[in-house]
Order: structure tokens, then C-alpha cells, then sequence
């Protein structure tokens, strides 16, 4: 497999697929616009070829497949999960030896350029393999800002409990928007200490958290119940794409 060109295909639709966080009810055109176009920005970068026309293909074709699946307003959550699974898919059968796709000319040039920008100066080349790592690294903070909320909520729909965001009598708009903003920040933080084999550092971040919300615990079993298991389950989905990494890499 081609892991350069797949991890950047997979990097720039994470990276577009961030639009999805405060899209609960479903995605704009400007959105699908947005994440269908970022993708294509790899295709100067691939050799011409059956492969490339194929590649170009379905990079077109997939912000309609996510019109279609965002189009059930109340299995959202698991149709995003899909259709990034179905992407994931596609998008390794191009690239694998199967089809034998390949990068042009533009590839060694644009490694050369970053290579100057970040590392002037320095006695350090950087190759393919030092790119494909910083590309496993920041695909791994991608998948924990935005598709590990994804499987968050589907897994808590799943389990028959309904998001606190969707219960107006337990917190506002304003305290939820701000909740997730903490999961987010939770979650790259775990992942971060979990590269550095800083797991004890882990226990303060879910103190804070434990401290921050103090009071609604007190007054609300049901709400510290919600909130510990959501908290468990984002600190298990971070710790998993941390060692997934730590594979990799």
C-alpha cells in the first residue's frame, strides 16, 4: 500500500470532517462543499494513471454519499461513523498495491520544501517514512477531536440514554457547547500524555474535570451518572487511538 498518499487523503478528510462537531442536525452545502473539496487537494500530488481517474472518482462521488446518509436525522451519529468507514475502505483499495497508484513529481518537491520550512538549517533529511509518522500522529489528534465523538454519541444512543444537550430542563445551549469543548480538550490531552507514557498524568485531567462539576453532582444523581459514563467512555476511546498510534509509530 501507498501509506504516504492514503494517510494524506485520510488527514485532509479528518481535517474537513472537523465541520461536523457543532453540526448536530445535520450539514450544510457549505459543509459538503468544504469536505468534499479539501480531499481533492492530493490529486496533483499522484501520478496519472487509471488509478489516479479512479481515485478522483470517488473523492467526487463522496460528499453525495454523505448527503444521502445525512439525510436520517435520528441514526446521524452512526451513519457519519459509516460513511467514514466506507471512505477509510475505498480509499485503501486505491491505494494498495492492488492498483499500484503512486506519487508524481510534486511529492518529492513538496517534502523538500517542508523539509526547508520546519527543519532550516538542521542536519536532518526528512523522508518519507518521518513524514508518514507526523502524519499517523496528527491523524490520531484528528480522530480524538472529531470521530471519537462521533462513536461517543452513538454508543450512548445505543445504550438508550438521551444527550443532556437534548434535555433544555438540565443544562443550556451555552453549557453544553461549552461540555463538549471540554470532552474535546480531554480527549487530545489523553492522547498526548498516552505518546508520552504520561498515563499518571491522565488521573489529574479527570480530577479537574471531577472538581469543575462539583456541585451539579451533588444535585443531580441521574446528570453525574450521564457524565461519568461519557467521561469513561471518551478517556477509553482516546487511550485506544493513543496506543493505536503508539503501534505505528
Amino acid at each position: 500500500m501507498n501509506y504516504a498518499i492514503y494517510l494524506t487523503i485520510l488527514n485532509l478528510t479528518l481535517l474537513a470532517r472537523l465541520r461536523l462537531i457543532f453540526r448536530d442536525k445535520g450539514v450544510t452545502d457549505k459543509d459538503l462543499i468544504i469536505i468534499g473539496a479539501l480531499p481533492l487537494l492530493v490529486l496533483p500530488f499522484v501520478q496519472f494513471s487509471w488509478a489516479w481517474g479512479l481515485l478522483a472518482i470517488h473523492l467526487v462521488s463522496y460528499p453525495f454519499v454523505m448527503r444521502a446518509a445525512e439525510r436520517n436525522k435520528e441514526k446521524l451519529n452512526r451513519n457519519r461513523a459509516l460513511t467514514f468507514l466506507y471512505h477509510l475502505l475505498i480509499t485503501g483499495i486505491i491505494c494498495s498495491s492492488l492498483l499500484n497508484i503512486s506519487g508524481g513529481l510534486l511529492v518529492e518537491k513538496g517534502i523538500s520544501f517542508f523539509g526547508w520550512m520546519f527543519l532550516p538549517g538542521q542536519n536532518i533529511y526528512l523522508d518519507i517514512d518521518m513524514v508518514n509518522t507526523i502524519q499517523i500522529i496528527l491523524a490520531g489528534i484528528l480522530l480524538v477531536i472529531n470521530e471519537m465523538n462521533i462513536v461517543l454519541r452513538y454508543i450512548l444512543n445505543v445504550m438508550g440514554l438521551q444527550s443532556i444537550g437534548e434535555q433544555e430542563d438540565k443544562v443550556s445551549d451555552e453549557e453544553y457547547s461549552m461540555g463538549r469543548l471540554i470532552g474535546l480538550l480531554e480527549r487530545i490531552f489523553i492522547f498526548i500524555f498516552v505518546l508520552l507514557n504520561q498515563y499518571s498524568a491522565i488521573g489529574f485531567i479527570l480530577a479537574a474535570k471531577g472538581v469543575t462539576r462539583f456541585n451539579n453532582f451533588k444535585d443531580d444523581r441521574s446528570f453525574a451518572e450521564y457524565v461519568l459514563i461519557g467521561t469513561l467512555l471518551s478517556t477509553l476511546l482516546a487511550l485506544i487511538v493513543g496506543w493505536g498510534v503508539r503501534i505505528l509509530i
